[in-house]
C-alpha cells in the first residue's frame, strides 16, 4: 500500500496562472483525469521519471518516481482560473466572462478552459459570440 502523503488532487505549479482544468467522465470535455503530465527529474527540465512507489523501493536506481499516476480522481478545485475572475459560478461571473469574450481579451484561455471541461465543440459558441 501506498504510504507517502500526496496531494489529494493534482495541482499545476503555478496554480494561478495554468490550472489543471479536466473533464468529469460523464462530460466530453478534451483533458480527462488521465491526461495529468508525467513528473519530469531535475526541477522539471529532466527526463521523466518512470518509476512508481514499489519499484522505486524495490531498486537501488537514481531514477525518480513519478508521483502525478496515483492522481486519478478529478473533482472541482477551491479556485478558479485568474485568481477567480474567470468562471461561471454565478450569474454575475458569467456575465463578466462573456463580456471579457465579446471584447476579444483573453477569449481564448476562457475558450480553451471550457473546451477542456466539458467539449471540444464548444469552440462553435465562442466564435459565434464573437461574430
Amino acid at each position: 500500500p501506498l504510504s507517502v502523503d500526496l496531494e489529494r488532487y493534482y495541482q499545476t505549479e503555478n496554480e494561478d496562472e495554468n490550472p489543471f482544468i479536466c473533464s468529469q467522465p460523464r462530460e466530453n470535455g478534451m483533458r480527462s483525469c488521465r491526461s495529468v503530465p508525467t513528473l519530469r527529474g531535475e526541477g522539471g527540465g529532466g527526463p521523466p521519471c518512470g518509476l512508481d512507489y514499489e519499484a522505486y523501493n524495490s531498486s537501488s536506481n537514481t531514477t525518480c518516481v513519478n508521483w502525478n499516476q496515483y492522481y486519478t480522481n478529478c473533482s472541482a478545485g477551491e479556485h478558479n482560473p485568474f485568481k477567480g475572475a474567470i468562471n461561471f459560478d454565478n450569474i454575475g461571473y458569467a456575465w463578466i466572462a462573456i463580456f471579457q469574450v465579446i471584447t476579444l481579451e483573453g477569449w481564448v484561455d476562457i475558450m480553451y478552459f471550457v473546451m477542456d471541461a466539458h467539449s471540444f465543440y464548444n469552440f462553435i459558441y465562442f466564435i459565434l459570440l464573437i461574430i
